[in-house]
């Protein structure tokens, strides 16, 4: 429900003199005249506050409490008609390195080691261990620096304040293994040398009725009411407001009751999530074709458009937080409720439409992904764009096998399942499925006509599958290092009675029946757009600040880079940057009017 919020005395601002084009001045430096940038000098307003945030997610919420304090006036405005955003979707965990839960149980993060890590995975063709900054430039090595340092001070600042009480990630009640930590939690890429610290970083909030993004929300949420915080809900924020120095004063929103516009008497802050589910800006930014999102429908890049018409530096935009989807629920809503994190099943295999694998089942969401964006030079397209699913009764029979997304349960059935006796039929109604699906398309996929089974696709697949039979016999895989990485292991499924080499790998059947599912690649969200400093602070294309404008979470670029480091790699970024974004807005000077 949407709190009241007590609107100023005064006539309301017309459109017209809303969209009168302003030179603005940053800094001494003029940006260029914009028709959509919203002047607002000399006029009034429907409600004020000291700090408006914009959106109702984590990173969002993190920021109205950073602002919530000595009194500040918070207003949050968020254009779904409920808060939760992205957030609520997911599965709650936060990535916060040298956290006070690892230190007090003895486990060492050293900084030098972790700060390494995060840069040879978010910018992997310049780092150097070597080299200055780890050969990233000075700026993007001072952000990683700052999110090691700011990270573990803000997750134990708000515990101590009440908002929510984190765990470590996996951690078992009454169980205590080396250092306090679950053993079977990994980190994603806890194989690297150089990370030192593999276990403990990623935490959950404690909650009895079982944690998830809806806890974290809720805690998040309940705390910022309490603290006074004035939240909105369907207000669709559409322009920044600025004085005649250029300064951010507002913000306009569109509103089933009309036109608003809101005053912020020091600082906006955005929280508002990314552009998964604007089509064109997917097809223009991203650096491989994806089908749908787990991001809500809400989430269009509004705060890119505003941001440029200031001239805001963008960043990261070709990048995203990436995991697979059912394709055929891709297809039916590109805002998908569901996710292929890590699939389970032993006697599984994906294959491309050549029926030829591309890489290791086991390999965590974000990194698999990316083997749907590999362009073939020879023949001019993506051969993995569409990837298939194959699996026998092995697994589709065994709940212990079959216990998570994409497999319905034992004895149950989905539409998206494909069966087939053999592996020819099992073909030949893989090809019929795409061939109704031809001409579909979802954000930036589309099943056209290259979107089909290679003429030897059935026989292929039989070769393939009888040499990942020899790897499961062994417990090697020698193509991919299938169950090689301690990730790989915790999360790729139960051992099997008798497979005492690889538990991630056993024979598939040399009878069926079989199914197939088909893969498509998609995004957690986005995470480009204006770039801002270690304070939250939205730079200028000069490098100032845009003087009252912050951001937070996925609608700003990423300091991750192309990297998603373990789970809680969304929210550990958006919840510390939303927080300190928010804090340091109540620091801002009163902008006049």
């Amino acid at each position: 429900m949407a709190d009241d919020v007590t609107a100023q005395q005064g006539s309301k601002v017309s459109r017209r003199s809303l969209l009168a084009a302003a030179g603005a001045v940053t800094g001494g430096t003029v940006l260029a005249r914009m028709p959509r940038a919203a002047r607002a000098a000399g006029r009034s307003f429907d409600a004020e506050a000291d700090v408006i945030v914009v959106g109702g997610g984590g990173a969002a919420f993190a920021a109205a409490i950073g602002a919530a304090q000595s009194g500040t006036r918070v207003l949050v405005l968020e254009k779904a008609p409920a808060i939760g955003g992205t957030t609520a979707r997911s599965g709650g965990a936060y990535w916060i390195p040298d956290n006070h839960l690892m230190r007090a149980k003895g486990v060492k993060d050293p900084k030098d080691d972790a700060v390494k890590l995060m840069a040879r995975l978010a910018f992997p063709s310049v780092y150097d261990p070597e080299a200055p900054y780890a050969g990233l430039d000075r700026f993007s090595h001072g952000a990683l620096s700052a999110y090691f340092d700011l990270a573990p001070q803000v997750v134990e600042r708000i515990e101590r304040a009440g908002v929510l009480r984190s765990q470590i990630a996996a951690l078992r009640p009454g169980q205590i293994a080396t250092g306090g930590v679950d053993w079977t939690h990994p980190e994603y890429h806890a194989e690297l040398p150089e990370n030192k610290a593999p276990y403990g970083r990623t935490l959950h909030p404690v909650d009895a009725e079982g944690g998830g993004g809806g806890s974290l929300m809720s805690g998040l949420a309940t705390f910022a009411r309490k603290q006074g915080v004035r939240v909105l809900t369907g207000q669709h924020v559409v322009q920044i407001a600025t004085n005649e120095k250029g300064e951010v004063v507002g913000v306009q929103a569109q509103t089933p009751q009309g036109e608003r516009l809101y005053r912020a008497r020091k600082a906006v802050v955005f929280g508002s999530g990314g552009f998964t589910q604007d089509r064109s800006k997917v097809m223009n930014y991203l650096r491989g074709p994806i089908f749908g999102g787990c991001a809500v429908p809400t989430n269009t890049g509004d705060f890119i458009d505003m941001a440029s018409q200031l001239g805001a530096r963008l960043g990261n935009m070709r990048n995203a937080f990436l995991v697979q989807h059912v394709l055929e629920q891709a297809l039916a809503n590109s805002s998908v409720v569901d996710d292929l994190w890590i699939p389970p099943g032993d006697s599984m295999i994906m294959v491309n439409r050549f029926g030829d694998r591309v890489a290791s089942e086991k390999t965590p969401y974000h990194e698999h992904t990316q083997s749907h964006f590999v362009w073939d030079t020879t023949r001019s397209e993506y051969p993995n764009l569409v990837q298939f699913m194959v699996y026998d009764s092995g697994v589709a029979n065994d709940p212990y096998q079959a216990y998570g997304m994409p497999y319905p349960r034992p004895g149950t059935r989905a539409p998206y399942v494909i069966e087939g006796a053999t592996i020819p039929e099992l073909a030949r109604n893989v090809e019929r499925r795409l061939d109704k699906l031809r001409g579909r398309v979802s954000i930036n996929g589309a099943i056209g006509p290259d979107v089909r089974l290679s003429d030897g696709f059935a026989d292929n697949v039989q070769r393939t599958i009888d040499r990942f039979n020899g790897f499961a016999r062994e417990g090697h895989d020698a193509d991919f290092g299938r169950g090689s990485t301690p990730i790989q292991v915790s999360w790729g499924g139960p051992r099997r009675r008798g497979n005492d080499k690889n538990p991630s790998m056993y024979p598939i059947s040399g009878s069926g029946p079989y199914y197939c599912i088909l893969i498509g690649g998609g995004t957690l969200d986005t995470n480009g757009g204006p770039v801002v400093d270690a304070s939250g602070r939205v730079l200028h294309v000069s490098g100032r600040p845009i003087p009252g404008l912050y951001g937070a979470g996925n609608c700003v670029a990423s300091l991750a880079g192309q990297a998603y480091w373990s789970a809680g790699g969304t929210l550990g970024p958006a919840i510390t940057n939303g927080f300190t974004a928010g804090e340091n807005a109540i620091g801002e000077p009163v902008k006049e009017v």
